[in-house]
């Protein structure tokens, strides 16, 4: 996206807001505040829609999901973690590794995320009634009701949609038939602007709604999943599925300037961010005004905390929770020794990463109460697996392609085991008060998407708003730099400043709400790099 090339969806409010990257998840979690929601109410239900009107990037069983948020009448900020776990027959050597032209580890037949054994047990579901039923304040099946509508009556196919299954369902039909005949209209796929209907998802989601969570994973529901699953040659189990449970943890936090910013702990991304925060806080990021030198500053910090997070991060249950150590003043200092040396002349670096990854989506809601959430949900990559369960409208996850398949790794493949993630909702608060929610889809430029645009307003005084128009970056351990088109100056001058650069059309997607502290107003955001929307009353 270019520069100013279109204005943001911004609302002056001080009573709900919902901010989505879809219009209609927007009005979901909007109809549920004038209902008399809560910010959870309304959070769940414009989830719950995404499931179904942005289907290629979360489902109601996408592999994972986050949230962080303010709960007003306890006066404290909690999270939900429904990351999605392996199957207990994981093991750490299932997958054959290779390496690409890049030197990138790959898995032969992409068996780690399309296909059966790309399926773990996803979290969404049990996550989402997990909050609204301890959270919430209406009835689940009232704040199911808008994504049952859609799915039931139908929804204009988007442009992104229909391009996703022309390009993507249409070529893999004869290895994933179902899912193509979910997506499709009378054979063929969908045209921008044409109604779908999901009969099938409409019917599974009226079970979630009467029965709750355990509709999903017990009953006939799990037995039509694993019997897909196992019937492809898969591994998940009944088993598997009645285990699972999303769990309401304490979030991790850091200082930063005047704010204390909250997110959810491993194995979400969270982490990195606050690491980076940490790293930051060291230089005078207000000093470089932006631009270049601002770009050239995040990128090096960029390379520091992204080597942490790929040669340690991995399941807490396995590494220890590492926040302690992470974000602690001895390894920070080291850090930012290697920013400050990074500056002088860009380090090169030497692990390689798989390339990022999109199939996510960010939304975040407010109510009267003052009660905030920043939710992030996830197929992984488009559709997840391609595995579709007949007869229930069900896409299955590919939560095991978030795991490394090179065994003896802290993010290796395990029995049970969580996989590390990207997803990186975040909360900032300032004099015990939120002041910013904020969040992003894009794989694993979410990380850098979310600290780039949390510095732009802290360090820079920009608002909301203008923070989500300037351009971003994405770098991990070594370069390329990943610079948006439309700013060839920027480009330029951070070729000068020795880095390599090659120019992406555009990165992350934001959602976020803005606090006003001294008159008590919210003003909300939606990223123009997707068709969103900021609904209010």
């Amino acid at each position: 996206m270019k520069k100013g090339e279109s204005e943001l969806t911004i609302a002056s409010v001080s009573y709900g807001i919902v901010a989505s990257p879809h219009p209609l998840a927007a009005d979901a979690g909007l109809a549920v505040l004038e209902a008399g929601g809560s910010a959870i109410d309304a959070a769940v239900a414009a989830a719950f829609a995404h499931t179904v009107v942005t289907p290629s990037s979360c489902g109601i069983a996408g592999y994972a999901g986050t949230m962080i948020f303010y709960c007003a009448e306890r006066n404290q900020v909690l999270a939900v973690d429904f990351n999605s776990r392996a199957p207990a027959a994981a093991r750490e050597n299932m997958f054959a590794v290779e390496q690409d032209a890049d030197g990138r580890t790959r898995v032969p037949g992409q068996a780690n995320s399309r296909g059966a054994l790309s399926v773990d047990i996803p979290g969404t579901v049990s996550g989402l009634v997990l909050a609204q039923e301890k959270f919430g304040s209406l009835p689940l099946n009232a704040v199911l009701q808008p994504a049952i509508r859609a799915a039931r009556e139908g929804f204009p196919v988007s442009s992104a949609l229909a391009n996703t299954v022309t390009g993507l369902l249409a070529a893999k039909v004869d290895d994933f038939p179902e899912i193509y005949r979910l997506y499709s209209i009378d054979g063929r796929p969908p045209r921008e602007g044409e109604i779908l209907r999901c009969p099938e998802l409409a019917d599974t989601l009226e079970r979630i709604a009467e029965a709750g969570a355990s509709a999903f994973y017990e009953g006939e529901i799990a037995r039509r999943i694993v019997d897909t699953v196992q019937s492809h040659g898969g591994i998940v189990t009944l088993d598997d599925l009645a285990a699972y449970r999303a769990k309401v943890v304490q979030p991790i936090h850091t200082g930063y300037r005047d704010y204390e910013v909250f997110t959810p702990p491993l194995g979400a991304g969270g982490l990195t961010v606050l690491q980076a925060l940490r790293v930051l806080e060291g230089f005078d990021v207000a000093g470089t005004q932006g631009g270049a030198k601002l770009l050239h500053l995040l990128t090096e910090t960029a390379k520091a905390v992204f080597r942490e997070r790929l040669t340690k991060y991995g399941d807490p249950e396995i590494t220890g929770s590492l926040t302690e150590y992470e974000l602690g003043e001895e390894l920070i200092q080291k850090l930012r020794n290697e920013v400050a040396e990074g500056l002088k002349k860009p380090s090169k670096g030497r692990i390689i990463a798989p390339h990022p990854s999109g199939g996510t989506i960010h939304l975040v809601t407010a109510d009267r109460h003052r009660n905030v959430v920043s939710l992030t949900l996830t197929h992984g990559e488009a559709f997840g697996s391609l595995l579709a369960v007949p007869g229930t409208g069900i896409v299955l996850p590919h939560g095991m392609s978030r795991f490394d398949p090179r065994p003896g790794w802290p993010n290796s493949v395990g029995p049970s085991k969580q996989p590390l993630h990207n997803m990186s909702p975040v909360l900032a608060m300032k004099n015990g008060h939120p002041a910013l929610a904020l969040g992003a889809a894009g794989g694993r430029t979410i990380v850098n998407s979310v600290y780039t645009v949390l510095t732009r307003v802290i360090d820079l005084g920009l608002s909301l708003p203008d923070a989500l128009k300037e351009p971003r970056f994405h770098v991990e351990t070594r370069e390329p730099v990943w610079v948006e088109e439309g700013d060839e100056e920027l480009a330029a001058a951070l070729t000068r400043l020795g880095h390599e650069v090659e120019i992406k059309p555009s990165i992350g997607i934001l959602q976020g709400i803005e606090f006003n502290l001294e008159t008590g107003s919210a003003h909300g955001a939606s990223d123009t790099r997707s068709p969103g929307k900021v609904a209010w009353r």
